[in-house]
């Protein structure tokens, strides 16, 4: 896996030949545009000729139709007018514009070949004329020929049909004979003729129809065959019969092979992507996606340079979020199937469930089954290869395999949408709060086996990211050799005392499994005979006595379960932490988090001892670590409650009787009113709380 897309995208075709067959029939597309401008230029054009490019939408037809241009201009008697019909609107203008752009092209000297020159000038004064002599007319419907409408209403047809016609008529026949002379001939292009509406394909026939007959003038059109026919059938006549009719040869774009499209797709790719910076590139999935995913959405050249012109922005926007096998995959999605795409962020979590336990009920089932039936639909045979490749929680809507959850955090490290979080990113392009960026995430795990690298760059983590930063950490410390396992857990467990203690919800986990996950991983990959000593290392190293007791907590045994260190150890350590217990001064348990399950873990092996504990200070730590959040909820409801309940049974154990915790805590009390400790929220809450429970409340659950 790599960051450097540039490196990977143009060269995973394995092998030769796809590249060298794909170029091959290139090559036959650059013959056949060769052929057909040797065809335009023996047909006869005594009479004018309109020859048709034909083929469907996006097949290509402009790319031939520029090819077989560059082959006409290379020869002397020749002169190519392309026409853009889009530049007018309605019947009316179309007429005057047509001549007017046929003429401004012949007269542009800079163009015209030197044998069609003079020639070319003079047919294009004769145009001009020809041209505002036809300005105030417009198309008969349905019937080829010119009237105006307009006078006919003010002054009566006849003078038009007199003198008026009948310059047209002389100045035609003028043109027609310069024409004749022409020592060559003109060939007009005219393309994107299917994109028009179904009035202006038909004006845009009449003109030729009226027009074709001029001599020495080739009409090369380029339109999808079915389109144009539909448009121009009406109830007098079928439109395959009227083209019949007009159009002299006809040339049939071949679609382009899919093994064509492979090299182009590729090497685009890598010229698009070229300096950009992009996210983790996962070279072992790129063959699959792109020739069962993305290759087969593609059938012409024009979709695919569209694809190509759409993929810098998307990688720019999404950065390092984001494997860039998905951003490429599912842009190939956008621009085919939009339809289909749009579906994604309502279905999201369909396709990237945050937990993938299937909890079966009769609505979500009806959503998930009207989800495939239209997402099938909408990718017109795609859809399965779309959920494999991208979005393999959901493969069991198709019949697939289910995956657990165990799956997430793999491809969560991966940056696959296929992790909800990851998916959120691409559909919104924002991070939620406390997610942290994924260059941060790359440079930590960059300094992982680097002790005081490490605990550089994750001291440099904002509070609010750091809980986010270390459980992406995770994956990265699986299969960590052995000997940066001690290092890099030494690091993580000076980062206790930024991380919270204690759940948030019904089913989080308490704060401190930010830093005890990765390192209960990396005590994992240790030999048997080495996780012994590893931990005795780490334990010494950690200053804080809690934080040796949340060592405790994942290396230790339970009862009936055996623990990552023997049993003689794990109690070997708790005398340990039972001596610094009892040699710590007031000012360092002051400074201790959850000193009340520290002094419970210290006593596991014998009575609860701790010097100092009337010490004001340390009477106050004791009862703020003796507040637990307890989480609640009611059975079909998503509400959590939280009630604040006091370890008393614990407290009275330390001090050995309900009377000693009394006197304790009146010792507190009186330093608060001295003013010689200092009374905040939680030791305020505290406080309350013993007030109730030393009258003989209890919670009713308690």
């Amino acid at each position: 896996m790599t960051d450097n897309a540039s490196i990977h995208v143009g060269s995973l075709l394995s092998g030769d030949d796809p590249i060298d067959d794909a170029s091959q029939d290139l090559l036959q597309r650059a013959d056949l545009a060769d052929v057909f401008a040797v065809e335009i230029r023996r047909t006869s054009a005594k009479h004018g000729a309109v020859v048709a490019l034909t083929g469907k939408w996006r097949s290509g037809k402009t790319s031939l139709a520029n090819l077989t241009c560059s082959a006409l201009d290379a020869v002397d008697d020749v002169h190519v007018v392309q026409f853009n019909p889009w530049f007018f609107s309605g019947t009316d203008q179309l007429m005057r514009f047509f001549f007017d752009e046929l003429a401004g092209q012949l007269r542009d000297g800079r163009r015209l070949k030197d044998k069609l020159k003079d020639a070319g000038r003079t047919v294009a004064e004769r145009l001009g004329r020809y041209s505002a002599a036809l300005s105030p007319l417009k198309f008969v419907p349905g019937a080829g020929v010119v009237l105006d409408g307009a006078s006919a209403v003010a002054a009566g047809t006849s003078k038009l049909l007199g003198e008026e016609q009948g310059t047209i008529h002389e100045q035609r026949a003028q043109l027609t004979e310069l024409l004749i002379k022409l020592p060559g001939r003109i060939v007009v292009f005219i393309d994107d003729i299917d994109r028009l509406s179904q009035q202006e394909i038909r004006d845009l026939f009449r003109l030729v129809r009226l027009t074709g007959s001029f001599p020495n003038i080739v009409y090369v059109l380029c339109f999808d065959r079915e389109v144009v026919e539909a448009a121009l059938t009406d109830e007098a006549v079928r439109g395959s019969a009227y083209l019949e009719k007009i159009v002299k040869m006809s040339v049939e774009v071949p679609p382009l092979p899919t093994q064509a499209l492979s090299p182009v797709i590729a090497e685009g790719l890598a010229q698009a992507l070229d300096g950009i910076e992009s996210g983790l590139f996962h070279a072992s999935r790129w063959p699959d996606v792109l020739v069962q995913l993305i290759l087969p959405m593609f059938s012409t050249i024009r979709d695919v340079k569209r694809y190509l012109a759409s993929v810098p922005l998307a990688v720019r926007s999404l950065g390092l979020e984001v494997n860039l096998v998905d951003v490429l995959a599912l842009e190939a999605l956008r621009v085919r199937y939009p339809a289909a795409h749009a579906m994604l962020p309502t279905a999201a979590d369909l396709l990237a469930p945050a937990k993938t336990m299937y909890r079966p009920s009769t609505d979500r089932a009806a959503r998930e089954e009207a989800f495939v039936e239209e997402f099938t639909g909408l990718l017109n045979g795609h859809a399965r290869t779309v959920v494999h490749l991208l979005f393999p929680a959901a493969e069991r809507l198709f019949g697939g395999p289910n995956h657990g959850s165990d799956w997430i955090p793999a491809w969560e490290r991966d940056r696959r949408v296929a992790c909800s979080t990851v998916l959120d990113f691409y559909l919104h392009r924002r991070l939620p709060a406390g997610r942290a960026p994924a260059a941060g995430i790359d440079q930590a795990v960059a300094c992982i086996g680097d002790e005081s690298a490490l605990d550089e760059v994750l001291g440099q983590v904002p509070d609010a990211l750091l809980d986010d930063t270390l459980k992406r950490l995770v994956p990265h410390c699986r299969d960590l050799p052995e000997e940066s396992v001690l290092s890099t857990a030494a690091a993580l467990m000076r980062q206790l005392p930024r991380v919270r203690l204690g759940s948030t919800g019904m089913y989080s986990p308490g704060g401190e499994w930010a830093v005890l996950s990765p390192v209960s991983v990396l005590l994992r990959n240790l030999r048997g005979d080495a996780v012994d000593p590893t931990v005795r290392n780490l334990f010494h190293g950690i200053p804080s006595l809690y934080g040796k007791v949340l060592l405790l907590d994942i290396a230790a045994g339970r009862p009936g379960k055996q623990g990552l260190i023997p049993d003689e150890s794990a109690r070997l350590l708790r005398q340990e932490l039972a001596s610094q217990l009892r040699t710590a001064g007031p000012e360092d348990l002051a400074d201790e988090r959850m000193l009340l399950r520290t002094v419970l873990v210290a006593a596991a092996d014998g009575p609860p001892v701790l010097e100092p504990a009337f010490d004001a200070r340390v009477v106050a730590r004791l009862l703020e670590s003796g507040v637990a959040p307890v989480h609640s909820q009611t059975m079909g409801s998503v509400a959590v409650r939280t009630e604040k309940q006091l370890r008393w049974d614990s407290l009275v154990s330390v001090y050995g009787g309900e009377a000693h915790l009394a006197e304790a805590v009146a010792l507190l009390q009186q330093c608060l009113q001295e003013g010689t400790v200092e009374l905040n929220e939680d030791l305020a809450a505290a406080l309350a709380l013993y007030e109730k429970y030393a009258t003989g409340w209890r919670p009713k659950e308690f």
